[in-house]
């Protein structure tokens, strides 16, 4: 067909007309069909690279025992970190032991123990550093052998004090009341416990109404002990307070204070440190 002498218009068939059109149609599914397809692969690969929750898949188990030494052992579902927390006193794991990072069996040494001891501990083992980690459910002891005992092997320990189902979900308890570790003219380090990890905060000032003053010490730093400094104290002076743990870091998970408001009195200047006292 001519227009004007100017332009050839082909004209074809009907029926090739709707052929061209069902392969446009059949090439723009194809298209759809394989970014789909696409996307879908690089959504799995994004869930399979995210890293999962570290899970405890072996109860820690005391390899080998002597008067003065401890190997703890424990297994993982994936490669992570290997640290013990351990003490004489099942409310004041404060001691810790660690292992290179790496590999899904976990096995730490324990030296310089006393003999004739009984010690209380808890592994805990973390994903990457700074990431998730799990440690396991309750409180475990072992006894360290007398002197000149020979080893003993592969020794299931005693649970002493069971855990939640789910500890980082559990409510968080103060099992050791605070006490004042030391005090001296301008400062107080103040020390409680809990079943489970979390913050250490204390808010205090001088006075009882009005705690407006915050200490605080990195999350999970000292276990299941909580610890926290006190500075640029007055002499001579009485300061009030409560401590405070929040559970699980970062949940915004339940929190504990203690049920009173506690105080103590700073020593004048020159004037002897005070010790191990329980507050007021």
């Amino acid at each position: 067909m001519r227009l004007n002498g100017y332009l050839t218009l082909v004209e074809y068939p009907f029926g090739e007309r709707c052929v061209m059109k069902m392969n446009k149609i059949s090439l723009l599914i194809i298209l759809m069909a394989t970014m789909a397809l696409s996307l879908n692969v690089m959504a799995q690969a994004a869930q399979s690279s995210a890293p999962q929750a570290v899970q405890i898949t072996s109860d820690p188990n005391i390899e080998t025992v002597t008067s003065n030494s401890a190997t703890i052992t424990w297994g993982t579902n994936q490669p992570s970190g290997s640290r013990v927390w351990y003490g004489t006193e099942k409310g004041n794991l404060t001691q810790q032991a660690e292992a290179p990072y790496g590999g899904t069996s976990h096995r730490v040494q324990i030296n310089n123990l006393q003999p004739n001891t009984t010690y209380y501990f808890q592994v805990e083992s973390e994903h990457g550093r700074g990431g998730s980690e799990t440690e396991s459910r309750g409180i475990r002891s072992f006894h360290a052998l007398p002197s000149g005992a020979q080893p003993v092997h592969n020794q299931k320990p005693e649970i002493v004090e069971k855990g939640l189902a789910n500890e980082e979900n559990g409510s968080v308890k103060i099992t050791g009341a605070p006490i004042l570790e030391y005090v001296d003219s301008n400062s107080a380090t103040i020390a409680w416990s809990t079943n489970l990890k979390g913050s250490t905060r204390v808010t205090y000032g001088t006075d009882p109404n009005n705690l407006t003053q915050l200490a605080e010490a990195p999350w999970g730093q000292g276990g299941l002990t909580h610890r926290v400094k006190l500075q640029n104290l007055q002499p001579n002076t009485t300061y009030y307070f409560k401590v405070e743990t929040g559970q699980a870091q970062g949940t915004g998970g339940a929190e504990i204070e203690s049920e009173k408001v506690l105080s103590f009195k700073t020593p004048a200047s020159g004037a002897p440190p005070i010790r191990n006292e329980h507050p007021h």
